[in-house]
């Protein structure tokens, strides 16, 4: 049975090329609708429709991308792509913002049309359904807001890209506050946030990712808060946790960041999903106490904590809690350490916007982050120490 396509243009040209293209797999027809409302009575009107092409320039920007939006909310079976005379990036994010599972680009891709087509629609009659393989995911929390949580999420997420098989890829999801921490540090001006794919999720593929998704030049993807977000971040958050399952499915390694801000129940949701989830603190008293009232908070709520343990961070040896009484006072299992950072050098990559990894690869801190994703890539209790050397010392 023939696909049956619909073309949103002003120009006929597209029409006569996409048949050109496709050949005799698709039937299309051309439609010059006067607003969403009018494209989904003609829709309608037209019976199965199996794709809708949505032509886009500057001049009618709003306006389709008003039609394409209110077809995927009335229409969602129906796969939605756009159409322009050439790849401009604004353009294409918008049109898949709003909906767009590919954009094709005139005159361009006469050769892959008829693949482009058939990709378009199985991935639309497969969207939002979960792979049954899954990408691990490590989640990195403390009790209150701290730039530390951003810091230490973005140096996991790079070492475990680093560590991964060539061709698999690493998420970081950086939900924390300060907001946008992980995207200051790693230099990276996001066109799209972590809210922009939660809203997306029920349209959440390769294709998204690859157009939207910021990326680092180490392969590491990233979705962040906007950094000029004033207070908390709204957003669903059930759509969250389902993002979650989503890019586990298309990504090796998925690492969440956030922080005891959150109310108690989500963060209870987050550590469902988590393969291992690490409370970050220091050696203070206070963080320490903060620690504990999160912890007895989210016993209360009766979360799940089997698969959390304790991330000692800035860890100096002798000076406050050790690591260990630390783990005895939290009820928590010591998963690892990460010794402080020489010569300031954490504050320094921060402000540079170049990880630590890259410009202090021999740090005590990066010796130690490469052990611990090593450890959580590995699934392994704890972060073993290696026997007779100064860092074995530091653990004994």
């Amino acid at each position: 049975m023939k696909s049956q396509a619909v073309v949103v243009a002003d120009d006929p040209v597209y029409l006569s090329w996409l048949e050109n293209a496709a050949g005799t797999s698709t039937e299309f027809a051309l439609v010059r609708p006067l607003d969403a409302e009018d494209l989904l009575d003609r829709v309608l009107t037209l019976g199965r429709v199996d794709v809708v092409f949505f032509q886009f320039d500057r001049g009618n920007l709003e306006t389709r991308l008003a039609m394409m939006e209110r077809l995927v909310e009335r229409q969602p079976d129906i796969a939605v792509a756009g159409l322009g005379a050439d790849s401009n990036p604004d353009i294409v994010l918008a049109a898949m913002r709003a909906g767009a599972r590919d954009f094709f680009v005139l005159r361009r891709d006469e050769a892959d049309v008829v693949a482009l087509l058939s990709k378009l629609l199985r991935r639309t009659q497969s969207a939002v359904r979960v792979p049954q393989k899954q990408g691990q995911l490590f989640a990195i929390f403390s009790s209150q807001p701290t730039e530390a949580i951003a810091f230490v999420a973005e140096h996991v997420a790079l070492a475990c890209q680093d560590a991964l098989p060539k061709g698999s890829h690493t998420l970081l999801i950086d939900i924390a506050t300060p907001a946008g921490a992980s995207a200051v540090f790693l230099n990276i001006s996001q066109s799209y946030t972590v809210i922009d794919a939660v809203n997306d999720v029920y349209r959440c593929d390769q294709t998204l990712i690859d157009t939207a998704f910021s990326r680092h030049p180490s392969g590491l993807y990233l979705l962040s808060l906007p950094e000029d977000l004033i207070g908390r971040p709204h957003f669903n958050f059930d759509d969250f946790l389902k993002l979650l399952e989503v890019v586990r499915g298309l990504f090796a390694c998925v690492v969440l960041a956030f922080d005891g801000h959150q109310p108690v129940a989500d963060i209870g949701g987050m550590l469902a999903q988590a393969d291992r989830a690490l409370l970050l603190s220091d050696q203070s008293i206070l963080k320490s106490r903060h620690c504990k009232y999160l912890l007895r908070a989210m016993r209360l709520e009766d979360c799940p904590l089997e698969r959390t343990a304790l991330l000692v961070d800035f860890y100096r040896r002798r000076v406050g809690l050790e690591p260990e009484n630390l783990a005895e006072i939290l009820d928590l299992p010591l998963y690892g350490r990460l010794t402080a950072s020489l010569n300031q050098g954490r504050i320094q990559s921060m402000n540079a916007g170049e990880p630590m990894l890259t410009v202090s690869p021999k740090d005590p801190f990066c010796v130690d982050v490469r052990a611990l994703a090593a450890a959580l890539l590995a699934g392994q209790g704890k972060v073993e120490a290696p026997r007779g050397t100064a860092l074995s010392r530091l653990f004994s």
